[in-house]
């Protein structure tokens, strides 16, 4: 009797990369490699794409920092805001080592709000909000350049003295790092072990200095402080964090550092070596996450076996890339550039990787709806900010781009050309049912919904091959109808729907025990996968 073709439908793999687990245990929603395409509850999505937003910086000098002044009563602008905005709410900041610019509205003249020393890491700044009787003030230290203030109108670099409005204690221009908690501002000194604070709702004045030194038993010295805000048992309470730049945790409770009584220690965990440039960390949920050579570490998993005070939460959101992160990190931990943020319009979390050795324009992405990891890559990103939910990179090359807000990549600043967006998808490998069984994988069909044709490159790999396939990058199908907030109302001719499914059959030739889609894309951000049908010829046993 012939042996006849099988038919296998898998699904899409929502469960996100998988760099954990062995390829032969991989579970079927998983993915081998996934870039360019975000996990998400009906399929994987293409992620979208970035556009010019302020360009032409002098000199293309390389953007360090964005960052935000968002007062309260700050409004957002009408019209076209959310869906082709032009100006940010409040005000918007990129910094060059050469001065800070107004970036608020689309330029391509960014205005000099305030100007630099010029020296390297002059423009490299940690940022904080604060509002206190005396106004909305934006409070920001730079690597070499210290203490600035911005008031909403004038930018003002802080100098030492007991006079008004001036800091008293510590040299200004040593403060690199600066952090809110329990309505005080908290400075790190450059090269020691010392955090500075101010007292209640002060921007100025005297400080006072708590030294971790006697903490930190791997020496090094304070990367950066944030707080923690978590459910420890006794209420929700917000505990303050020091890091420091060998890996090392301390996390106090309390209120007035001042007294014995009222804040104390609580511990100090060792995560693994950190990134410099003190950004490599940011709230998520309930937790604290820090990039280490661990990985992303969520501090309530480093503390759950330190102390019972300390609830801990569910790593598993972290550890399918812990391996990829850290050695990433190892390779790169002395490279300015590693940043966690969160994008909340798309939905991500996002873990930029500095450019290093051959490796460029790479991050991290983890959807917040499925709590799953991808990759991104050609995104350029020297440092993120944030305003109005809207996410922005800043780049070496003297560029700030809106990101996640356009359905190509690399839209230039006329909005006239774009790039298609170029991603992979392998999921895990499968036996199909049938682990001592040869196969002969003939055809391949992608299902996708989507408001215009993908691009695909198709080829099964087998028996766990880590090697790709060489593969052109396809071509997009022409559309055959009109693309919604593109063409003219009364005028285009429409689709059947807005979105439709593209499924097309291709051949392939690839004989194993295991098989896994290998697909290259081209597309508009506006697509979806939903699964990935196989057809094979079972053979004899091995």
């Amino acid at each position: 009797m012939p042996v006849k073709h099988q038919l296998k439908s898998m699904p899409a793999p929502t469960g996100g990369l998988n760099a954990r687990d062995g390829v032969v245990d991989m579970p079927a929603t998983d993915a081998v490699e996934l870039n360019n395409w975000l996990p998400d509850t009906g399929g994987v999505r293409c992620r979208k794409g970035y556009a010019e937003w302020a360009i032409n910086f002098p000199g293309n000098a390389a953007v360090s920092t964005i960052m935000p002044y968002f007062p309260p009563g700050t409004t957002f602008p009408s019209g076209s805001f959310l869906s082709s905005p032009t100006v940010m709410p409040g005000q918007l900041f990129a910094a060059t080592d050469t001065a800070i610019y107004d970036i608020s509205t689309k330029t391509n003249a960014p205005a000099v709000s305030v100007a630099l020393g010029s020296v390297s890491l002059d423009g490299w700044f940690s940022h904080a909000m604060v509002s206190n009787s005396g106004g909305n003030f934006l409070l920001a230290c730079s690597e070499t350049r210290g203490y600035y203030t911005y008031d909403g109108t004038n930018w003002l670099r802080r100098v030492a003295g007991a006079a008004a409005g001036e800091i008293n204690g510590v040299n200004p221009n040593n403060l690199v790092h600066v952090n809110i908690w329990k309505r005080r501002a908290w400075f790190v000194e450059r090269d020691t072990t010392k955090v500075w604070y101010l007292p209640v709702d002060a921007i100025t004045g005297t400080v006072a200095a708590l030294d971790l030194g006697p903490l930190f038993k791997r020496g090094g010295h304070l990367s950066f402080t944030t707080s923690w805000t978590i459910d420890a048992g006794e209420g929700i309470d917000d505990f303050f964090v020091a890091v420091s730049s060998n890996g090392e945790v301390a996390i106090y409770k309390g209120s007035d550092p001042s007294s014995a009584t009222t804040f104390a220690l609580q511990g100090v965990w060792y995560i693994g070596q950190i990134p410099i440039g003190r950004r490599g960390y940011t709230p998520y949920g309930g937790d604290l996450l820090i990039v280490s050579t661990d990985g992303i570490v969520p501090l309530s998993e480093v503390t759950r076996g330190g102390s019972g005070l300390l609830t801990a939460s569910n790593r598993e959101y972290s550890s399918k890339i812990s391996m990829l992160v850290g050695e990433a990190l190892r390779n790169s931990f002395t490279v300015r550039g590693w940043q966690l943020t969160v994008a909340p319009a798309d939905r991500l979390m996002l873990c930029n990787i500095p450019d290093y050795s051959i490796y460029t324009d790479r991050q991290f992405a983890l959807s917040t709806i499925v709590n799953q990891w991808c990759t991104l890559s050609n995104i350029p990103v020297r440092c993120y900010g944030s305003t109005g939910s809207y996410t922005f990179s800043g780049t070496s090359t003297g560029k700030v781009y809106l990101l996640f807000k356009d359905f190509l990549d690399n839209v230039n600043f006329a909005g006239s050309s774009g790039d298609l967006i170029v991603g992979k998808i392998v999921p895990a490998y499968s036996s199909f049912d049938q682990p001592a069984q040869v196969k002969q994988f003939t055809m391949l069909r992608p299902v996708f919904v989507s408001v215009k044709g993908v691009g695909v490159s198709s080829d099964v790999r087998v028996d766990y091959a880590e090697l790709s396939y060489s593969q052109l990058i396809p071509t997009p199908p022409p559309v055959t109808g009109s693309l919604w907030d593109t063409a003219l109302w009364d005028t285009a001719l429409w689709t059947a729907d807005s979105r439709v499914t593209y499924a097309d059959w291709v051949s392939v030739n690839a004989i194993g025990v295991a098989g896994a889609a290998e697909l290259i894309t081209s597309s508009i951000a506006d697509a979806t996968l939903s699964r990935i049908d196989y057809v094979y010829l079972p053979g004899g046993p091995l």
